[in-house]
């Protein structure tokens, strides 16, 4: 059994429960800044330059943020509001967006974010807000991969990034327009398990590096490998070993630097769920049991406070809280009007009873993230256990007023 996956904090959780309503979720201070220093110090053993860039989108909370720059991170963003919290928090980073409006284009600017182009005709949007020293642009190697087909964001199918066929031209276009410095960017795929996806990233990039060099005679500054740092979610999934890939990236950039006569551009990545994931629980009660043609057990939690396995009929370990040695094979279900609306069917768990405290693992990232109102569900609570061993809200649930403040003139209130 992974540690990685069936850890939880139970005092914790336990005692957050006691008092407080369910369902919330809890995230563990010391699980994020260990995530944090684990991925740094790998690649810094072999890049003392590198630069690691938190994926915002897998968790935005300003609070865990804040804990993620301390540990001298960066932020990746790729919408407006994570760039205004880049911005808010003084954060230093990239903005990676995708058919970008003006709007998104200004405030990445105001926060003073490195551009990533998606597309070589945004260039041309640049004069509208000032021609910048330093933009990177999303290369598409023409392959991607994923822990599952809608995680793959590369290839001929993918909606992101240039043709790496077309990468020069675009480095060509933005040189004419005065921009002395560059990057590169790649990201084909999200929670990759396969260590040995990411040197051929790495790989691909450089052979892009060398083309836009022979080309254009520009020298690449920097090069994101991106993100994708998977992460188990059964307990019999083996844990990504980080030294490792540190240490086959470092080949690749020395093989590929000699064999095109390069200088090695600074290295950078984007971990998201890796930092994230592990460090957060999604806490629920039992308050029903039904005995149908399966039996359904019924928590206060739904698939809008963490949609993975509706969208992708993900896997997430989940543990019972009680002291039954009794197994039986349920469905957990919640109570949005959707017959997707199941965090695990047909189950081997211990035999439950109303009030019991279940809690689904691996939610510290793209969880309350990707959560929603549908059927006017409320979002709830988030909690940060610090390293004091305190508990401290860092977000209250949401409630009516929240629902509709933004219908202008609504009476029933």
């Amino acid at each position: 059994m992974n540690p990685d996956v069936i850890a939880l904090p139970k005092l914790a959780i336990e005692f957050a429960a006691s008092d407080r309503p369910t369902p919330f979720f809890l995230y563990e201070e010391a699980k994020i800044r260990s995530n944090c220093r684990k991925f740094l110090n790998s690649f810094r053993r072999y890049f003392p330059d590198f630069e690691a860039l938190f994926a915002v989108k897998a968790n935005a909370n300003p609070h865990l943020l804040r804990i993620i720059l301390d540990e001298e991170f960066g932020f990746d963003v790729s919408s407006y509001s994570e760039a205004w919290l880049a911005y808010k928090l003084k954060a230093s980073g990239m903005y990676t967006g995708n058919y970008t409006t003006m709007e998104e284009f200004k405030m990445a600017e105001k926060a003073k974010l490195i551009l990533n182009l998606d597309d070589s005709s945004a260039i041309s949007s640049l004069s509208k807000i000032g021609i910048p020293q330093v933009i990177s642009f999303r290369i598409n190697p023409g392959i991607g991969q994923g822990g599952m087909q809608s995680l793959v964001t590369a290839g001929p199918e993918a909606k992101f990034g240039i043709p790496f066929e077309k990468a020069a031209d675009a480095y060509g276009e933005a040189q004419k327009l005065g921009i002395k410095h560059f990057g590169i960017h790649m990201m084909t795929g999200s929670n990759v398990l396969d260590e040995k996806y990411f040197p051929l990233v790495v790989k691909k990039l450089l052979e892009v590096v060398a083309l836009v060099k022979a080309k254009t005679g520009i020298n690449i500054d920097f090069l994101d490998m991106g993100g994708g740092f998977g992460v188990p979610y059964h307990p019999t999934e083996k844990s990504l070993n980080l030294d490792h890939i540190a240490l086959n990236v470092k080949k690749v950039f020395d093989e590929q630097c000699l064999k095109y006569n390069l200088v090695a551009p600074r290295l950078m990545a984007e971990p998201g769920r890796y930092i994230m994931a592990n460090a957060g629980w999604l806490v629920s009660r039992v308050i029903s049991l039904k005995n149908s043609y399966k039996i359904f057990m019924g928590i206060d939690a739904s698939t809008n406070d963490m949609p993975r396995p509706a969208i992708y009929n993900a896997f997430h370990y989940i543990t019972v809280l009680n002291r039954s040695k009794k197994k039986q094979k349920v469905s957990v279900v919640g109570r949005i009007c959707e017959n997707n609306d199941q965090f695990a069917r047909d189950r081997l768990l211990p035999q439950c009873e109303l009030g019991d405290l279940v809690v689904i693992h691996n939610c510290g990232a793209h969880a309350y993230a990707m959560g929603h109102n549908y059927n006017g569900r409320f979002r709830h609570s988030e909690y940060l256990l610090t390293l004091k061993n305190e508990l401290q809200q860092i977000r209250r649930a949401e409630t009516l007023n929240d629902l509709f403040a933004a219908i202008p003139d609504f009476s029933l209130l």
